[in-house]
């Protein structure tokens, strides 16, 4: 199973931050899940909202912004403001961690209010950079995110994203040549699981935070598990 780092160890440490994510190697995660966006001047960055203000402290847009501007922005966490690895980190900045370590990265499209144009291929063209493409996972909650990505790369291995009941759900992974669908937590159950491998479908699943159901998750043999607890949860799959 991936214990995947959702948005890096972010219940202890700021999200999206090359911090959160080397924290999260520390403890045992062997997979990070993170969110771009496209800035002003086309770069690919790190970072949930469309908006920066909810974790760092300014206002703006993603796509009005630079990569310069981005990253003058000091986190919004008292605790973490004056550190140096806490700001938003360019997509190619985390590729490196990935690159020189044992992980899978869960890429998100951030295309569900905006679509950034070409922003399936600027990222294929930089996994490809780095020649990671057996480490990857891109997902959506687009479905025409994922099937651009298809059309770019055949190989490349896509999640279809969804938070409320889809019927058919399967099948409509399966049109999308997804590799994977990425239910939330409260849409799961061991039927679709088994389901989903039947149809030669992984099932990763978000966002996975206590004890009790991750032991739940576990036991129905998901692929992997989406948590802002990496090192919580490696210490579950070791006692089961």
């Amino acid at each position: 199973m991936i214990n995947f780092a959702h948005r890096g160890a972010s219940g202890d440490y700021p999200e999206n931050t090359l911090l959160a994510f080397r924290e999260a190697i520390k403890v045992g995660a062997t997979g990070f899940e993170l969110d771009v966006h496209k800035t002003k001047d086309n770069k690919i960055v790190v970072i949930h909202d469309e908006d920066i203000e909810r974790t760092f402290l300014g206002k703006g847009l993603i796509k009005d912004l630079t990569l310069e501007e981005l990253q003058k922005f000091k986190c919004r966490k008292v605790l973490f403001r004056n550190l140096t690895n806490c700001y938003i980190p360019t997509l190619e900045e985390v590729l490196e961690i990935v690159k020189s370590n044992n992980l899978i990265l869960n890429i998100e499209l951030k295309t569900d209010e905006i679509h950034y144009i070409d922003i399936e291929k600027d990222v294929i063209d930089l996994v490809k950079k780095y020649e990671v493409e057996n480490k990857i996972i891109i997902s959506s909650f687009n479905p025409e995110s994922i099937k651009i990505c298809k059309d770019i790369d055949s190989e490349i291995k896509t999640g279809f994203l969804y938070c409320k009941p889809i019927v058919n759900v399967i099948e409509k992974a399966k049109k999308l040549k997804a590799n994977a669908i990425h239910p939330s937590f409260e849409l799961v159950s061991k039927k679709l699981i088994q389901k989903a491998h039947e149809n030669n479908l992984e099932v990763n699943i978000f966002t996975v935070n206590s004890p009790r159901d991750m032991r739940r998750v576990i036991n129905m043999k998901a692929d992997g598990i989406f948590t802002d607890y990496p090192g919580l949860l490696n210490q579950i799959i070791s006692e089961e």
